[in-house]
């Protein structure tokens, strides 16, 4: 069996398929599958980007760690933010999303055969990418139990004589989980004697009300002693999924192993995209930020209030763009995803596609325009 047949049907792909099928049938979809932004890039990062596209050095191969400017914007935002302190010539790597960097790790860490923790419930790239590497996912549950936090120690006993690499996500998609102070301290303490490099996968970490600050691996470990990496990307907080950039940040070791892999695959991000980066990172940015930000409380209180409304039980959580739910008594995820296309045209997510830990469970995204939202609302209140 060649490694892609090992690959289960990428989730996002079916719920793609299923959601034109339904458009084509001439019903009134409401996409709630996908966590895409649908407000625009904020203008002035379109304005500048504008500019940048026009300047003739930005039209060639561009520097593949990232630029100097990029990096070091990265490196003050996680210190402005987080105080973090990295070095953004050794300890940050530009990517082309966090995605892919996520996907290219395992081939930077792994011989054939090495395990990988991943979680069940989580985002499939971690799982398809120890695969495509050769590796063998070695799979930790989250439950509603433990608020769908792993137990540290039960991370240590998981951890085999091969086991390379962990995979963690808080904020957490799909569940909206975060993590709770000490956390990570407690994560990298355990795994300490292992060798394993844990990597935190970080795309929801300011996708939070304004005044939040979750947990950060990189504020609770050392990066320039342990073997961690964190992941960010641009997308989420700035809503540019389309540009593609995000940028990693760790021990030297982990991010020069990344960078060495990323040299035989890919060119680097567009040096226009890097500069517009830079500036939504600068301290500027951080308007833009609380104003993408502003409008997912109210409608998490909309979703999640019609929800209850209709006799769901909800996840109780704030972070995210994300809702998680548990389906209705007597039916599984998928049966009812398929009902709420069926009879309700709204797109939603299997908790099973995260996992079969995720059974009993869908998700919603609130990334839809708010009088979409509303009337989803109402459809679920008449499911």
């Amino acid at each position: 069996m060649s490694r892609l047949q090992r690959l289960a049907p990428y989730l996002f792909t079916e719920i793609d398929r299923a959601r034109r099928a339904a458009l084509a049938a001439g019903r009134d979809v409401i996409d709630l599958g996908i966590g895409d932004p649908d407000r625009p890039t904020p203008a002035p990062l379109l304005d500048a980007m504008a500019a940048a596209i026009r300047r003739p050095e930005h039209h060639r191969y561009p520097a593949n760690r990232g630029s100097a400017t990029l990096r070091q914007a990265a490196a003050a935002w996680l210190q402005r933010r987080h105080g973090v302190t990295v070095d953004p010539e050794t300890q940050v790597l530009a990517l082309i999303g966090s995605k892919e960097g996520l996907a290219h790790l395992p081939l930077a860490l792994l011989e054939e055969g090495d395990e990988v923790l991943v979680p069940d419930i989580g985002y499939p790239v971690y799982a398809s990418a120890t695969l495509l590497a050769g590796g063998a996912p070695r799979y930790f549950p989250l439950t509603a139990a433990r608020g769908f936090l792993p137990d540290p120690a039960a991370l240590a006993a998981a951890a085999g004589a091969r086991t390379r690499l962990l995979f963690l996500n808080y904020p957490n998609n799909p569940t909206g989980a975060t993590a709770a102070p000490g956390f990570y301290a407690d994560v990298v303490a355990a795994l300490r004697g292992t060798g394993a490099v844990v990597a935190s996968d970080a795309a929801y970490l300011e996708v939070v009300p304004e005044g939040c600050r979750p947990a950060s691996l990189l504020r609770e470990a050392d990066p320039a002693h342990e073997r961690v990496v964190e992941f960010h990307s641009l997308s989420k907080m700035f809503n540019m999924t389309g540009w593609r950039v995000g940028f990693a940040a760790g021990h030297p070791e982990v991010i020069a192993a990344l960078e060495q892999v990323k040299q035989n695959i890919d060119s680097g991000v567009f040096s226009a995209v890097q500069e517009v980066a830079a500036q939504a990172l600068a301290p500027a940015g951080e308007d833009l930020l609380r104003d993408v930000m502003a409008v997912y409380p109210a409608r998490r209180r909309l979703m999640t209030g019609a929800l209850r409304a209709a006799g769901f039980e909800v996840f109780a959580t704030e972070a995210t763009f994300y809702v998680w739910a548990r389906v209705p008594r007597g039916e599984d995820s998928f049966g009812f995803c398929r009902r709420a296309l069926a009879d309700a045209a709204v797109v939603t997510t299997p908790g099973t596609g995260f996992g079969s830990g995720g059974e009993g469970w869908f998700r919603l995204s609130l990334t839809a325009p708010d009088e979409r939202l509303a009337e989803a609302a109402e459809r679920f209140r008449r499911l």
